[in-house]
């Protein structure tokens, strides 16, 4: 795995947008933005080596492995990088207690 802070965020931004339109927060997302606060923190000293070891344990707990194997994404990366969840309904059905309630934002 090699670190590419811009690529994380474009991702993230691109797999929760099916969930906002549906008005709700996944919640293996907010632990990634969570993680993600916790890596630019300029008080922490972050390598490239220990920012990858944060993400390796978010998704190494049982919850959140789970959760991120059931999310079933489309990549393309021509003509320009794009993420496409193809389950959403399925997910949210199956699984509502992943979800809070979205309200946009602020």
């Amino acid at each position: 795995m090699k670190w590419n802070r811009v690529l994380i965020e474009n991702t993230l931004n691109q797999v929760a947008a099916p969930f906002y339109k549906r008005k709700l927060v996944f919640f293996l997302l907010e632990e990634f933005w969570d993680t993600l606060e916790l890596i630019d923190d300029p008080r922490e000293f972050m390598t490239e080596e220990r920012k990858i070891s944060h993400i390796e344990h978010l998704l190494s707990k049982e919850r959140n492995e789970r959760a991120a194997k059931t999310v079933m994404l489309e990549v393309t990366e021509s003509p320009e990088f794009k993420v496409t969840v193809l389950n959403t309904d399925e997910i949210i059905s199956q699984h509502p207690g992943w979800f809070n309630k979205y309200d946009g934002m602020t």
